[in-house]
């Protein structure tokens, strides 16, 4: 097993600022509707479509449906389809979703002249500046570039050059996957204040096209501020006592830095919010320890324990204009390092923080421990934490491959929870300091399941409601092939079962094994699935592909609001994913 260790520092404030900006985007956000006669200025080859149909490896295979709805259609071109649009001076948050033919190519150009590669490289080896997501010869972090046919979607935070600061990509996010972060572009800016897509080969399709412009506005301060330091121990008093008041006074500043000398402490701060606008504004505390916040006499922030370690605390609050009552209360634990902050940002307008800079002091780096399988397949026993549940999936193995396909299963249940590509996993958690919560973490953007079981017995399969798990069934253990990749035997009842899934073709083939009366394999299921051709499926709205047999008989049922696609358990079932 090759175990990486990496330490990654990198800048508070701009980190914070990220955070920000995404949240506060989901109201502050301006829509660039990809519809014939928008916003956009079209040239060449385009038509607008509501729905989309490509291949994975058929260039010249699409499907479209016509325009409904001009908020969520799609924009769809061809080589030397141009699409223009003005969005002013400024920096810029900006998102959106496209989809490539194979093969096909198209180029995002950003407010400065600044060219976003967008490309078919799917299947790309090699991590170098031709791999989608590429600026000029910045190299993306590693490839999180889908298969074709595929939506795929596209976040970026881009600073523009002044004089004394070139342009600058704050992040760029790939598919849930940053590739991009603190770049600066060495490349001379241009006039240019628009935003263009442009289609350089094959076929490529646009939707969902939002933007945010950002200044360095203040709209909200801090006046009026007293503070009072009281001694403490490490348990939360049931009230903060005048004997214990070791100082009180007026300030012009928030720091923790009064409570400097004491291992333990309160800090009580006091004064007024001036709002020179009304809006929502998010409000994300750093701090070390326990902390709560009152505004206009009301609760926003009950007292809460934070490691910090670069996690936020985010409250969101809408304010009018004027002037808000609040207290801030901080309590510093014995063998806690002191810091104290407050960042505040909302539409349009970056993060900035409310305290001074020596307040939150950079916490301590920790080392991101990867595990990367090179040669054989990795395996990691670890917990996992599933989407939507409270409690961890105990027992689960994890298989990295070198080709870069990877996927979690819950061995108590069967059941595929999740699948990547990329660098394989993140054991940070497993294996630095104490290890905990001892959760294994993907390295790339997961595919994830209901992690319901994949296979189970139904009296009728068109109607019978899918098992979340099976109540006699045993795992028995793996054995592993020449390339480290297990087969997973389990007991179910008096049938045995095996279960191998390797990677192959660009994702991973999964073949179950067993003879079981009236069973099937749930290959998938999701909020909808749709056939492509004859044994290829899309799911969830174009987000990966399942490739079957078309002789193995699928069914294809919805159940619960949900759809299911089936096949009989009476010997092999293999299907793959393509994503």
């Amino acid at each position: 097993m090759k175990i990486r260790i990496a330490f990654h520092t990198g800048c508070l404030i701009l980190a914070a600022g990220f955070i920000f900006s995404l949240q506060a985007q989901n109201s502050g956000m301006t829509q660039l509707a990809t519809s014939e006669g928008g916003p956009f200025q079209l040239a060449g080859a385009w038509k607008g479509a509501q729905s989309v149909m490509m291949h994975p490896e058929k260039s010249g295979f699409i499907k479209t449906t016509p325009m409904t709805d001009k908020n969520t259609s799609s924009l769809v071109g061809t080589s030397g389809a141009k699409a223009v649009a003005n969005l002013g001076v400024g920096d810029v948050i900006l998102m959106l979703d496209f989809m490539l033919s194979p093969a096909g190519s198209a180029t995002l150009k950003l407010p400065g002249g600044y060219d976003i590669r967008l490309n078919d490289s799917w299947q790309a080896v090699k991590t170098d500046a031709n791999l989608c997501g590429s600026i000029g010869n910045l190299t993306p972090l590693q490839n999180a570039c889908k298969a074709p046919g595929l939506w795929q979607n596209l976040t970026i935070q881009y600073k523009k050059a002044t004089k004394n600061s070139a342009a600058q990509i704050e992040k760029l996010t790939l598919n849930g996957t940053t590739i991009q972060e603190n770049a600066f572009l060495n490349v001379i800016p241009t006039p240019e204040t628009s935003l263009s897509l442009e289609v350089n080969s094959g076929t490529a399709a646009f939707r969902n096209v939002f933007y945010q412009l950002l200044n360095d506005s203040r709209l909200l301060a801090l006046r009026n501020l007293t503070y009072t330091l009281y001694k403490a121990g490490n348990d939360k008093p049931k009230e903060l006592l005048t004997e214990n008041i070791l100082k009180k006074d007026t300030t012009s500043i928030l720091t923790r830095e009064w409570g400097l000398g004491n291992n333990s402490f309160y800090l009580v701060y006091e004064g007024q919010m001036e709002v020179a606008q009304e809006a929502d504004y998010l409000l994300q505390l750093a701090y070390m320890a326990n902390a709560a916040l009152d505004i206009d006499g009301k609760t926003v922030l009950p007292y809460r324990w934070n490691d910090f370690l670069q996690n936020y605390v985010p409250v969101t609050v809408h304010l009018t204009k004027g002037s808000h009552p609040f207290k801030l209360t901080y309590h510093k634990l014995t063998w806690r390092r002191p810091a104290l902050g407050m960042f505040v940002s909302t539409q349009g307008v970056r993060p900035y923080p409310l305290h001074i800079l020596s307040s939150v002091p950079e916490p301590d780096p920790i080392p991101t421990i990867e595990v990367e399988a090179n040669g054989k397949a990795e395996l990691v026993r670890s917990f996992i934490q599933h989407d939507g549940e409270k409690k961890k999936r105990t027992h689960c193995l994890s298989v990295g491959s070198p080709q870069g396909a990877n996927y979690t299963l819950d061995l108590n249940r069967g059941s595929l929870l999740q699948f990547w590509k990329g660098p394989f996993a993140d054991v940070t958690e497993m294996w630095h300091d104490r290890g905990e919560p001892q959760i294994l973490h993907p390295m790339g953007a997961a595919n994830t399941t209901k992690g319901q079981a994949d296979w189970a017995i139904l009296a009728d399969p068109n109607a019978t409601t899918w098992p979340d798990s099976l109540t006699d069934l045993i795992y028995k253990g793996y054995r592993l092939n020449t390339a480290g990749i297990p087969t997973v035997m389990y007991r179910h009842g008096a049938i045995d079962i095996s279960d191998e899934i390797a990677p192959a073709n660009g994702g991973l083939t999964r073949t179950i094994s067993a003879n079981v009366p009236n069973g099937y394999v749930r290959v998938v299921s999701g909020k909808s699935i749709s056939q492509v051709e004859k044994g290829l499926y899309e799911v969830n709205g174009q987000s990966y592909y399942v490739r079957v047999d078309a002789k193995s008989k699928p069914i294809l049922r919805t159940v619960n609001s949900q759809q299911e696609l089936l096949i009989p358990l009476n010997g092999t079932v293999q299907y793959s994913l393509l994503w």
